[in-house]
């Protein structure tokens, strides 16, 4: 890959901005994610952004930005909503490797990357689910943090409710902050947090909602 060096130096730095540091195993987990994301996506639609640096800063750095949000416990149970091709479950994963981490998306070909860059990766604790949150919580799956990035919260809000923990969190990336919160109280605003991206790419806000524990 051209510019290798750079792009390396790029999403360390950015990474960097957001007090998460990561080392040299890392971002060579991260580069190759990168490869095999702009080889597969020749043939499958994975993203429509084909820059080398949009995809670190679109995709990595804008995964990255819930962990200057929200505490991630020790070896939390994370669910990726809508996985698509592994934005935001995986690179936190590589930042939080002791993360458990399901991967929930219901189109065969992006699990089929799923599964290929995880094992790429060498990630473990990593389980894809091919379906949906309705059918993944039926199986009484319990997160306790879910990111939300591809869907509309208010779409999935009640499967949400239904498949945190008491007191779980769904972590949600969104372009501008929530009006009104939430449709009812079965979730409160924990925090709010916006990020500007790298190289002038974007805004993004990072909205924490915590399950409510209802008597």
């Amino acid at each position: 890959m051209e510019h290798e060096r750079e792009l390396r130096q790029f999403l360390a730095r950015s990474a960097s901005e957001l007090n998460v540091s990561l080392t040299e195993d890392q971002i060579e987990q991260f580069m190759l994610y990168l490869a095999q994301l702009l080889q597969w996506n020749r043939t499958t639609n994975l993203t429509s952004i084909t820059d080398p640096y949009e995809i670190i800063g679109k995709h990595f750095i804008d995964s990255l930005t819930a962990l200057a949000v929200v505490h991630f416990p020790s070896q939390a149970i994370l669910t990726d909503v809508g996985a698509g091709a592994g934005f935001p479950g995986v690179p936190l994963k590589i930042a939080r490797n002791d993360l458990q981490l399901t991967l929930v998306e219901p189109v065969q070909k992006k699990c089929s990357f799923l599964r290929s860059i995880v094992g790429s990766l060498k990630l473990p604790k990593v389980s894809i689910f091919s379906g949906t949150l309705d059918q993944y919580i039926n199986q009484e799956h319990l997160s306790d943090l879910m990111v939300v990035r591809a869907l509309r919260f208010d779409e999935i809000e009640e499967q949400a409710f239904v498949g945190l923990k008491p007191g779980g969190k769904a972590i949600l990336y969104r372009t501008e902050k929530m009006e009104p919160p939430c449709r009812d109280m079965r979730f409160h605003v924990e925090s709010e947090k916006s990020f500007s991206l790298p190289m002038g790419y974007g805004s993004r806000v990072v909205s924490v909602l915590t399950k409510a524990v209802i008597a």
